[in-house]
């Protein structure tokens, strides 16, 4: 039993190391993009003043008694917009991948099965 744990173990950490430099590699060029815009955008982290307007803001905006006014039928009646939002999202992939299930890609490589 615990010989099996042992392998379950090495075969997921053997894993973990194989994607490791790729998950590394592609951080570092998130974090080389992100720190282009910042410095071509001219953004600047908020000050203090700034942070206490928007939590006003915040606690003026977020009333806890119009949370109390929401029926149940107000939830069902979201739950069937969103629930229709996201059968329409569904159509949407399946018309752009031209299929039901995946996408069609056809490799220039030949398939070694």
């Amino acid at each position: 039993m615990s010989s099996k744990i042992v392998g379950f173990a090495q075969c997921a950490v053997s894993k973990l190391m194989a994607i490791q430099k790729p998950v590394v590699y592609n951080a570092k060029v998130a974090a080389e993009v992100a720190k282009q815009v910042y410095t071509k955008e001219g953004m600047a982290f908020p000050n203090g003043q700034q942070w206490a307007e928007a939590q006003s803001a915040l606690k003026k905006n977020l009333n806890t008694a119009a949370f109390k006014s929401v029926t149940v039928g107000d939830v069902v009646k979201g739950g069937v917009m969103a629930a229709e939002l996201y059968t329409f999202f569904l159509i949407g992939e399946i018309i752009g991948r031209r299929n039901l299930i995946g996408y069609n890609v056809e490799s220039s490589a030949p398939a070694h099965h």
